[in-house]
């Protein structure tokens, strides 16, 4: 079913039906191998987005035909956008605490000092 539906759609339609929890008993999988893709799926495979089941038009890479400069630019956008989220208090930089939960920083250069996936001393 996940193969032709999709992740989300396949979550979906288990959860609408009372199926999400866990197995009750001995389940039986579906080989991966089976011989039931057609021409047509096993051409368009490479190409479907597994959360949708569907395939997706190819995307346009916006950076083609830009300059460095123009690049650059695009970037500093970025940057002055994310550093308004922050002291707007839209979102808060955070490092994961011994406990395993979001601990709040005050500033993002915080995190130099503990640097993330990497074991505090």
């Amino acid at each position: 079913m996940v193969k032709y539906t999709g992740f989300g759609n396949a979550a979906g339609h288990l959860a609408q039906k009372g199926l999400m929890g866990g197995a009750r008993g001995p389940v039986q999988y579906s080989s991966s191998s089976e011989d039931s893709d057609t021409e047509e799926y096993l051409e368009a495979q490479p190409r479907i987005d597994p959360v949708v089941g569907c395939t997706r038009p190819p995307r346009v890479n916006p950076f083609e035909g830009m300059s460095e400069e123009q690049k650059e630019f695009e970037a500093m956008k970025l940057v002055n956008l994310l550093d308004k989220m922050l002291t707007e208090g839209v979102v808060r930089p955070a490092r994961i605490g011994a406990d395993g939960r979001p601990v709040a920083i005050d500033h993002v250069l915080d995190m130099r000092e503990h640097p993330p996936n990497r074991p505090q001393s």
